[in-house]
């Protein structure tokens, strides 16, 4: 009976070590308590005024129903395109315009280099690393969601 009473203290000090489960950070706190459309990881790439860039990002929906990102714009380019990227009949790689993207219920779509992206062309100013700038996405049934994107190599 002696050794139970010896595991009791080492159980409640393992246990207290545990936490109460609301130590969480900021950031994965919004992606636990987010409602709809989460939008994260953004960032995009350097380019020269008058030439292109393209932004990457994550977009996760925690609606029980699917959602739709119908475009995308921003002030920093003339023409702001949702592109994928595809594998051409002469094994090279290519990208077109995409018209939307579904986004399941529950569930996260990559926009990322060699897939899915935010094509930006013509910027109308460069950007540099540590840049930022601001990106508007919209969805069919969430509206529109601005979100800063940061530039990095």
């Amino acid at each position: 009976m002696k050794k139970i009473y010896l595991l009791i203290p080492v159980f409640l000090l393992l246990l207290s070590g545990c936490g109460n489960g609301d130590e969480r950070t900021p950031e994965n706190q919004a992606l636990i308590d987010a409602e709809g459309i989460h939008i994260e990881g953004a960032w995009a790439r350097p380019g020269s005024e008058g030439r292109m860039s393209a932004a990457y990002f994550l977009i996760t929906n925690f609606d029980e129903l699917p959602d739709t990102l119908l475009s995308a714009n921003s002030s920093i380019a003339q023409l702001t395109e949702i592109h994928e990227s595809y594998e051409r009949e002469d094994d090279m790689i290519g990208m077109r315009e995409v018209g939307s993207v579904e986004i399941p219920a529950e569930s996260t779509v990559r926009f990322e280099q060699g897939g899915l992206h935010i094509m930006l062309i013509q910027l109308t100013e460069a950007l540099t690393d540590g840049d930022s700038f601001e990106l508007t996405l919209e969805f069919a049934g969430h509206g529109e969601i601005v979100i800063d994107v940061p530039v990095r190599l």
